[in-house]
């Protein structure tokens, strides 16, 4: 085994110079804060030592590897060094793509065992490859790993996610927009929020619709609106959004339906930013269900970002055993989630997002995957 001392200010310094000299398999063993300099005492600056160490057999493969990934890399650039349409570029993202899984399926194969384990774990729960790789790297620099039987494991996890998890709740007030693909229950959740903040929270709350595809969705959101007594309005143009809105604007907050929305359908995402454009909302509410798949949730992200979404809503936590999404989203969209609804009871069941909470939860599922094997 190779073992070795760094003398930084910092742990990022110690983790690069860790990487360049023992490559990424290196474990960190132990860190330390040590004083020097200075006369007497008087003046000395204080700096952390980081103790790492690699077996050297490991080290050997790693350079070996590290070679053959350069070589080939450079034989791909060599054979497409002048693409000249683009189904040669599309050919060489395409090998790009693949000598990319290559290596990263080389690194996975190196871990240690609990990094297997818990990557194992994270990827039950559908978190993003790139999250996974990311989580493990910021384990090894702060614990060195992880013990799945350690009476603390649930703690420490719920403390590596922390930082992985961004929430938010914004000040209801004003026009608020649900925006999202078909079947996430978009109404429902616009339902259990119309009810929280009327009932419960007393403000003067009113509904505009502009999901007029479907007299189901209209006619669910009026037994709502009755049952609360909160007024409703249906606008047929945009022109009309802009009436009903101008009549509406003593209250202190107005909840605005639309139609979901294909994300693969170009015309009808045109079609909700210019209606975004010209109600001009205070909140945009991306709701997604938590029951897609990660490339799914991806794509889904990614088209509805042209309306600027400012919080993400994410529904239907009830109909998955899957929670990577708490992950996934902060990282697709760079927005925080403000809701997560858990159920069709309104308005009961909404919760507000709480990063610790979310934290927790997925610990303690990761946990019990990883504990099973």
């Amino acid at each position: 085994m190779i073992v070795k001392k760094y003398t930084v200010k910092d742990i990022k310094e110690a983790l690069e110079k860790i990487r360049i000299e023992l490559g990424k398999d290196a474990v960190i063993l132990s860190t330390r804060k040590i004083k020097k300099g200075g006369f007497l005492g008087i003046g000395a600056k204080t700096y952390l030592e980081v103790t790492a160490a690699i077996e050297e057999t490991e080290m050997k493969r790693n350079v070996e590897q590290e070679k053959n990934q350069i070589y080939k890399l450079q034989e791909l650039l060599v054979k497409n060094k002048q693409p000249q349409s683009s189904e040669d570029l599309q050919e060489l993202k395409k090998m790009m793509y693949e000598l990319k899984s290559m290596i990263s399926v080389q690194r996975n194969e190196n871990e240690p065992e609990w990094a297997k384990l818990f990557r194992k774990a994270l990827n039950f729960h559908d978190v993003n490859t790139e999250i996974i790789d990311k989580i493990i790297e910021y384990v090894r620099i702060k614990y060195g790993q992880l013990d799945f039987d350690d009476e603390n494991s649930r703690f420490v996890l719920s403390e590596v996610f922390l930082p992985f998890i961004q929430t938010e709740l914004p000040e209801m007030t004003g026009r608020i927009m649900f925006i999202g693909p078909t079947g996430v229950g978009k109404t429902t959740t616009l339902a259990k929020l119309a009810a929280k903040y009327s009932l419960n929270e007393h403000k003067k709350v009113g509904i505009l619709t502009l999901d007029t595809y479907r007299i189901a969705a209209t006619e669910q959101l009026k037994t709502y609106a009755t049952l609360m007594d909160i007024p409703m309005r249906i606008a047929y143009t945009p022109k009309e959004a802009k009436l009903e809105l101008e009549a509406m604007s003593d209250f202190d907050l107005i909840l605005i339906d639309t139609a979901g929305r294909s994300q693969k359908n170009e015309l009808q995402m045109n079609e909700i930013k210019a209606m975004v454009e010209i109600i001009n909302p205070d909140y945009r509410f991306l709701v997604v269900g938590m029951q897609y798949r990660s490339t799914d949730m991806e794509a889904i992200t990614k088209k509805f970002s042209v309306i600027s979404p400012t919080h993400v809503i994410l529904s239907k936590m009830d109909e998955t055993s899957s929670y990577g999404h708490f992950l996934n989203v902060s990282h697709f969209t760079h927005i925080p989630i403000a809701f997560i609804t858990n159920g069709q009871r309104v308005p009961d069941d909404i919760l507000e997002a709480n990063r610790k909470e979310l934290s927790i939860i997925i610990a303690r599922e990761v946990l019990k995957h990883a504990k099973s094997g």
